[in-house]
């Protein structure tokens, strides 16, 4: 699977900026839609990524990071802060 991941990440190689910087919620959205992912956020860095199998994905690639958690649990960590990610990361209020 990792094969396809990547060769499927290649055709975005022209949107890396866009996808790493400001909308990469939407970039592991769209890996969660083809590959069936997880989406990741990492608060630290506050980035998104797409856990396939056992591998995270960003645009540029299979990344590696520490911090990442669910995104899907990280209201019930800090509510506070999610409702910020969402509000300027992922709906550019």
């Amino acid at each position: 699977m990792g094969k396809d991941v990547q060769s499927f990440i290649n055709n975005f190689s022209k949107a890396q900026d866009t996808f790493l910087y400001g909308c990469c919620y939407w970039f592991a959205f769209i890996l969660k839609e083809r590959f069936g992912a997880t989406i990741y956020y990492d608060p630290i860095e506050n980035h998104f990524v797409a856990k396939i199998g056992r591998s995270f994905y960003d645009v540029s690639g299979e990344v590696h990071g520490e911090n990442y958690m669910p995104w899907d649990e990280y209201e019930k960590f800090d509510e506070l802060s999610y409702r910020r990610v969402v509000k300027h990361c992922i709906r550019k209020e």
